[in-house]
């Protein structure tokens, strides 16, 4: 089919829409960009673009045949939800929400000028793109850690089918190096895991499967036809196995690592020259897995009858119609409005709250009195907490001794925010079980609701109780805290807030160290309000 050449090809068009995205999304893509360059897990962000730009560039002719009428309705309705998600991400810092508006914002302006149809025949550089946007941490570490110790369980059974003795507690594996009396821990942290591969072989699972498809059109059919397609079919495989796949070699990494410390030592696999290389050749591995995987799968698919050769290509339309240029200013001015409106909220001042020091919070709460020094961490922890104020102190009462943390950030729009405990414990190596939401009364008759957990190392229990606060408000949920932490920098230009974190050792009267912890809570709420201020 011969196609018409249509008016966006002249390069002002598209140059013009980029320029008010660019305006729009400046500082989430600045920050994306960064994020790529040096986050581990999502390194391979820096060549989705590149991905990107050759499969729309291979696929050019046939997406210019899917085009059809527009959908301004569908497409504006689409760009406005985008810009509530911007200014809702950048107003709570939900880096999230910022980037997964940047995709909304892009298939809302397919929609408005070629219509829905044009989306499908984009799926898989869609996909890609989501696929290269860091996950939120809170979720990251939910994936992490069943996978730190899935990881460090198959390794203590490798390493005890060669004869070595060896004990797992959670995701540490201790082992008794031959000839040593010094017991070594090895910590199967988030590199070790897998989880560090398993993002990069997906994406690459998805790559190699498009690339290595039999036919032309195999992802740009109808919904109901993809699952009766070899191609998507063998890339969906592709990509599940690239789950097991991920945990298995870097669980074969961390057995080797077992042996060669109980043979030569713990010096010998710190981290290091052994662990970066080990490290490129389990994913090396990986990938060869993946790719014979690849190759057995299309083997296979070989013998099955081919589809009907009506279902093989591109659906071909001939309604394509012309951008206009009321169209593209339209957009523009649009999205060029967004974008004024977005930074005018992100970037206006926010009020300024008296408030006092952390540090000043009394040394004596109800029963409970601080006898040594304040607690401070080392200056790179520092770095990554970004708190504006924190303090973090021992109380001591009738026979226990609790944990007090409490960190302040006056303003969360830049990104600074109050790290949850669902996210740093974890990983670095606490479990946290049998969560619990309690409803605690204070002496002075204010109610609060906390979370409360059990959380282990090895065999070492504490109860942890948190909660966050801030402008009056307080919430066990993190989410709900972030929805009004939006909530209020549009209508009260404050950002401002904080976290209250209570940590205690169970010991062997847990119901005693339950209640002691419950009650220095109570004392901490009636007097935190000056500190985090309301």
């Amino acid at each position: 089919m011969e196609v018409r050449n249509q008016p966006l090809t002249f390069v002002w068009k598209p140059l013009l829409i980029g320029a008010a995205l660019v305006f729009l999304y400046s500082s989430v893509l600045t920050k994306l960009g960064q994020d790529w360059w040096t986050e581990d897990n999502y390194s391979h962000g820096l060549l989705i673009p590149f991905v990107i730009a050759y499969i729309v560039w291979n696929e050019f002719d046939a997406l210019k045949m899917s085009v059809r009428n527009s959908n301004a309705a569908a497409g504006l309705m689409l760009i406005i939800l985008a810009a509530i998600f911007l200014l809702i991400g950048s107003m709570a810092a939900i880096l999230f929400a910022q980037r997964i508006s940047l995709v909304m914002m892009i298939v809302g302006i397919l929609v408005y000028f070629f219509g829905a149809t044009i989306i499908k025949k984009l799926a898989v550089p869609f996909l890609l793109l989501l696929l290269a946007i860091p996950i939120p941490q809170l979720i990251f570490n939910k994936i992490a850690f069943p996978l730190q110790l899935l990881a460090s369980r198959f390794a203590d059974m490798g390493i005890g089918l060669v004869g070595i003795p060896v004990e797992r507690y959670g995701n540490v594996i201790e082992i008794l190096p031959k000839g040593a009396e010094q017991i070594v821990s090895l910590e199967v942290v988030e590199a070790c895991s897998g989880i560090r591969s398993l993002v990069t072989l997906i994406t690459l699972a998805l790559i190699l499967g498009y690339f290595t498809r039999e036919r032309r059109g195999s992802y740009t059919q109808r919904w109901s036809e993809l699952w009766a397609n070899r191609d998507v079919v063998r890339t969906v495989v592709l990509m599940l196995t690239a789950v097991p796949i991920a945990l298995l070699t870097n669980s074969l990494r961390v057995m080797i690592t077992g042996v060669l410390a109980y043979y030569y030592g713990r010096a010998t696999v710190e981290e290091g020259v052994w662990h970066d290389l080990s490290g490129s050749l389990v994913f090396i591995a990986a990938l060869a897995l993946l790719i014979g995987l690849n190759f057995a799968l299309k083997r296979w698919s070989d013998g099955l009858d081919r589809m009907p050769s009506e279902l093989a290509g591109f659906r071909s339309s001939s309604g394509n119609s012309p951008v206009s240029v009321r169209a593209v200013v339209t957009l523009f001015a649009s999205i060029v409005l967004c974008g004024v409106f977005v930074n005018w909220f992100q970037y206006r001042g926010e009020m300024s709250v008296e408030r006092r020091p952390l540090v000043e919070i009394p040394d004596r709460l109800g029963s409970w009195e601080q006898r040594n020094a304040d607690i401070r961490f080392d200056e790179p922890t520092e770095k990554v907490l970004k708190a504006t104020d924190y303090v973090m102190r021992d109380y001591y009462g009738p026979g226990k001794r609790l944990n007090l943390y409490v960190g302040y950030y006056a303003s969360q729009r830049s990104g600074a925010t109050y790290h949850s405990p669902l996210s740093c414990l974890p990983g670095t190596g606490w479990e946290m079980i049998e969560p619990e939401l309690l409803q605690i009364s204070t002496p002075a008759g204010k109610q609060l609701t906390v979370n409360r957990y059990v959380v282990k190392q090895g065999e070492h229990k504490e109860y942890l109780i948190y909660w966050y606060q801030g402008r009056g408000r307080s919430f066990a949920n993190e989410f709900e805290d972030k929805f009004f932490t939006s909530v209020d920098s549009l209508t009260k230009r404050r950002s401002d807030g904080g976290m209250v974190r209570i940590m205690t050792p169970l010991g062997k009267d847990p119901v005693r160290s339950l209640t002691a912890a419950i009650d220095l809570t109570s004392h901490v709420a009636d007097n935190i309000g000056e500190f985090l201020p309301d």
